[in-house]
């Protein structure tokens, strides 16, 4: 299914994918939630990708983005200022990388366990 799909959008929470959801679902486009287990607790967890991609069929992206557009226009429901631009290019959604900061962390934080198991295995050979 993800094959066909497009990206149209990609809003920061899953609160605010899921309304984009809706606004396009309530006017005739199938629009598809992709979130990680975190992300309903404000965690992400998904390799380093950061916002929550609202996907399209790649048929109805220019309908999408038309009703996006309008729906921006007269609604005062949704802080668009903080929603990323509406993208609309034809490209799949791909994950940003995990940034440098992180990939620190993940480093030492592995370097710390293999450090540990060291110490474990160690003993138990003495």
């Amino acid at each position: 299914m993800r094959d066909g799909l497009v990206t149209v959008v990609t809003p920061q929470t899953e609160f605010e994918a899921n309304i984009l959801a809706v606004v396009l679902k309530d006017n005739g486009v199938e629009a598809f939630v992709f979130a990680s287990a975190g992300s309903a607790l404000g965690v992400n967890l998904s390799g380093g990708t950061f916002g929550v991609p609202v996907q399209v069929k790649r048929d109805e992206l220019e309908k999408a983005k038309q009703i996006l557009l309008e729906n921006k226009r007269h609604s005062i429901d949704i802080d668009w200022d903080e929603l990323e631009s509406v993208q609309g290019d034809d490209a799949p959604f791909e994950p940003e990388s995990m940034p440098l900061t992180a990939r620190f962390a993940f480093f030492c934080v592995l370097l710390a366990l293999l450090a540990g198991l060291a110490v474990v295995v160690l003993q138990f050979i003495n």
